[in-house]
């Protein structure tokens, strides 16, 4: 069994948190700086005056003029999501973050551990923060586990049996499948409004009006929720800050700080006989809430030159004065890194340099990044019927010998 846990509208959650706003009041997340100027997600007293996700700054005030906006801190979240996996991996959980606040793992390995599957979900429970509504669910599938946590409550778990999957799926409206909003629209045009309807399509009709990318949703309709969790390494963190006298805008002194940072955490790594994986730089603005970016590494290393060529760019794009500088250091590589050799690369070393090369380019490009080219009607005569693009997924690679 899948078990997921969810920690609903958790960037407003962290952010209420740092105004000190009590839940019960209107309060919608604010738009970042620089953002385009719409709300986030809001508390149920706001959702009752009429404010939804989305609306322009100045209609949310009109329908609800007693509401507060809170900056965003996606510095915090990041915190606060990373606090969360380190509670599920601390029961002993492989884990596979999701967006913040969401997170999953196999019960596998750890019923034993904690008395069978009732054992392994109260420790769940017990790890979500007291008093964010956390919910958790449980399912054969990843999919299908995240949507009983949306449905579940927080004082009662949701757990869905292999036989009952398609039947809970059923019920579910059409957004919750991974498509983009044009082509969900599309689908309750056509009078598709639940998840059993697209369920029930034809596998034909689905790639018609689906398309290719759409396929996958169309199988996780069904019930066909067979992908494998892919758990996160757990990060050998190691961390270096300053905090300016005064707020700093000018980019030429951001990068003077950074190096200072940079060389800092190299030198620590190189201490404990380790590399630089990868790097997260964050910044805490004069005006409140908080700019991040991360930042993958090709290789493990620590050569503060290529620390440098990777991290300054980015500092371009702060959005405000700041106030403090920090740059964290994921030091779980090797201390030499992968070097080069001499003889020809067999099959499997060539496989695990292209999923490592997936690993570091999907963060910054997405699942569409990279594709790969299948056959699915070897029949047709249409280009669009017979070849799909899909994610790469170098799980798929056959395990041959070179």
């Amino acid at each position: 069994m899948i078990v997921a846990v969810l920690l609903p509208r958790f960037p407003l959650l962290v952010a209420m948190l740092a105004a000190r706003r009590p839940l019960d009041e209107p309060v919608a997340l604010g738009p970042a700086p620089g953002a385009p100027q719409v709300v986030g997600p809001c508390t149920p007293a706001a959702w009752d005056r009429g404010v939804r996700p989305g609306l322009r700054v100045g209609e949310a005030m009109a329908r609800c003029p007693q509401l507060v906006l809170v900056t965003p801190d996606p510095d915090g979240v990041a915190e606060a999501h990373e606090r969360l996996l380190t509670r599920l991996e601390d029961m002993g959980a492989a884990v596979e973050p999701g967006e913040p606040g969401v997170a999953r793992f196999s019960s596998t390995g750890l019923e034993r551990l904690h008395g069978g599957l009732d054992g392994v979900i109260r420790r769940a429970r017990a790890a979500l923060p007291v008093g964010a509504g956390g919910r958790v669910g449980a399912a054969p599938g990843p999919f299908t586990a995240l949507q009983a946590a949306r449905q579940a409550s927080p004082r009662r778990p949701l757990v869905i049996g292999e036989d009952e999957a398609r039947g809970f799926l059923a019920a579910l409206p059409v957004e919750r499948l991974p498509l983009d909003p044009g082509r969900t629209a599309a689908l309750r045009d056509l009078g598709l409004r639940t998840v059993g309807a697209v369920a029930d399509l034809p596998r034909g009709p689905a790639l018609e009006w689906l398309g290719f990318d759409g396929i996958a949703a169309w199988r996780l309709a069904r019930g066909e929720d067979d992908r494998p969790l892919r758990p996160r390494r757990v990060p050998d963190p190691l961390e270096a800050g300053y905090r300016f006298p005064e707020p700093v805008g000018s980019l030429q002194v951001l990068e003077a700080a950074a190096r200072l940072l940079l060389g800092e955490l190299a030198s620590g790594a190189r201490g404990r006989g380790a590399a630089l994986r990868a790097l997260r730089l964050r910044a805490r603005l004069a005006d409140g809430g908080s700019w991040t970016h991360d930042v993958p590494l090709r290789e493990a290393t620590t050569d503060t030159g290529r620390l440098e060529l990777a991290a300054l760019p980015p500092l371009a794009n702060v959005t405000g004065p700041v106030a403090a500088l920090a740059v964290r250091g994921d030091a779980s590589g090797p201390p030499g890194g992968p070097q080069l050799t001499m003889e020809r690369a067999g099959w499997r070393e060539r496989a695990r340099r292209s999923g490592e090369a997936v690993r570091q380019v999907r963060p910054a490009g997405g699942d569409d990044a990279l594709l790969r080219l299948v056959e699915l009607e070897p029949w047709s005569r249409l280009p669009e019927r017979r070849w799909a693009l899909v994610p790469f997924d170098t799980s798929q690679l056959p395990d041959r010998s070179a």
